[in-house]
C-alpha cells in the first residue's frame, strides 16, 4: 500500500512537470526588439516600393483626368506653404484666367495651380503640406509629373541671434530628420547628417535675389517633423553645441531635409527660400519662442516672386 501511494504521489508530481513544461514550451520564445532607426540603415541598400508613376498613370484614368488634364504640364514648380495661393497669385498680377486648379490628392488636400501667363513661362505652384509625409508625397508627385525643378517656400524658427528677421533665407541644406535617413538609397548616405538642397538650383535663386537687390542670406538648417512638444534639451543643443562655423543650424523647419532626399530620388533639382516666422532664445534652463510681429505674407509674396523669376529662366 505505501508503495503504492509513493507511486501515485510521483506519477501526480511528474505529470504536474510535464504540464508545466508542456506550457512553457508552447508560449513563444521571447523576441527581440525591434530597433526602427537600426532598420532604416540595415535597408538602405534595398529596393523600393510605392512607386509615385504607378499613381500618377491611374490618376490619368479617373474620369476628371480623361481630357489630358495632367499631360504636359509645365516643367517646373513651387511648393508655396500658404493657405492662400490663388489670392497670393492674384496679388503678384496673375488673374484667374490664367490659374488653372488641379486636385491631384485622392485622400491628402494636394492641390496644383497651373499658371500660364501670356508673356511668361507656365510654371505650377503646389499648395505646400507639412511636414515629410506631405512634402515627401508632393515632391515625389511632382516628379512624376515630369517637374525636374522645385523651389520650396515655408517659414522657419530662428535659432537665437545667428539670422535676423524680414531676410528671405536661401536654405543650402538641412540636418536630417527620420524620414530622410528612412529615404538614404546608400549605406554611405544613410551615414551622412545633412541633406544638401542642389547647388545649381540654389546658385541660380541667389543671382536672382542679388540681380533684384532682394536681402538675403544662405544658411543651413535643422528639419523637426513636428512643430509642438519639440524638446527644450534638443532646441539648447543646437543653441550651443560648439558646430564647425560652415556646419552650425541657424533655423529649424519642417520639411527641408525630407524634400532635398525625395527631390534626388525623382530626379528632380530642389531648393528652398524660407522666412523667419518666431525666434528660438536661450532663457535661463529653458528656451523661449519669440513671434515675429511683422508682416509674413509680404515676405512669402516676395519669395514666391524671385522663385518664378528665377525658374523663367531654364538651368
Amino acid at each position: 500500500m505505501a508503495f503504492r501511494q509513493a507511486l501515485g504521489r510521483w506519477s501526480t508530481a511528474a505529470g504536474t512537470v510535464l504540464c508545466l513544461a508542456v506550457l512553457f514550451c508552447s508560449l513563444p520564445s521571447a523576441a527581440r526588439e525591434f530597433k526602427v532607426l537600426d532598420a532604416y540603415l540595415a535597408y538602405a541598400d534595398g529596393p523600393t516600393v510605392n512607386d509615385p508613376a504607378d499613381y500618377i498613370a491611374w490618376l490619368k484614368t479617373q474620369p476628371r483626368f480623361r481630357n489630358g488634364e495632367l499631360d504636359h504640364l509645365p516643367d517646373h514648380a513651387v511648393i508655396l506653404h500658404h493657405v492662400d495661393v490663388r489670392g497670393m497669385l492674384n496679388r503678384l498680377g496673375y488673374p484667374d484666367s490664367q490659374i488653372e486648379e488641379l486636385r491631384i490628392g485622392r485622400i491628402d488636400p494636394n492641390v496644383l495651380f497651373v499658371v500660364r501667363p501670356t508673356s511668361e513661362r507656365p510654371f505650377i505652384v503646389n499648395r505646400g503640406l507639412p511636414g515629410a509625409g506631405g512634402i515627401s508625397t508632393q515632391a515625389a508627385e511632382l516628379g512624376a509629373l515630369g517637374v525636374r525643378q522645385a523651389i520650396h517656400i515655408g517659414t522657419a524658427g530662428l535659432l537665437g541671434e545667428r539670422l535676423p528677421y524680414a531676410s528671405l533665407i536661401l536654405g543650402q541644406g538641412s540636418y536630417k530628420d527620420g524620414a530622410s535617413f528612412l529615404l538614404a538609397s546608400s549605406a554611405r548616405e544613410a551615414a551622412e547628417q545633412i541633406a544638401f538642397a542642389d547647388p545649381e538650383l540654389s546658385e541660380a535663386i541667389d543671382r536672382q535675389m542679388t540681380s533684384a537687390r532682394v536681402d538675403h542670406r544662405r544658411a543651413l538648417g535643422f528639419t523637426s517633423p513636428v512643430y509642438y512638444f519639440q524638446k527644450v534639451g534638443l532646441l539648447r543643443s543646437l543653441l550651443a553645441f560648439p558646430f564647425d562655423p560652415e556646419k552650425a543650424p541657424s533655423f529649424v523647419e519642417m520639411e527641408e531635409a525630407p524634400l532635398f532626399v525625395t527631390a534626388r530620388l525623382a530626379g528632380m533639382k530642389a531648393a528652398s527660400i524660407v522666412v523667419g516666422s518666431d525666434r528660438a532664445v536661450s532663457r535661463g534652463d529653458t528656451v523661449r519662442q519669440e513671434f515675429y510681429d511683422g508682416d509674413l505674407d509680404a515676405l512669402l509674396a516676395l519669395a514666391l516672386r524671385q522663385a518664378i523669376a528665377t525658374l523663367s529662366t531654364r538651368h
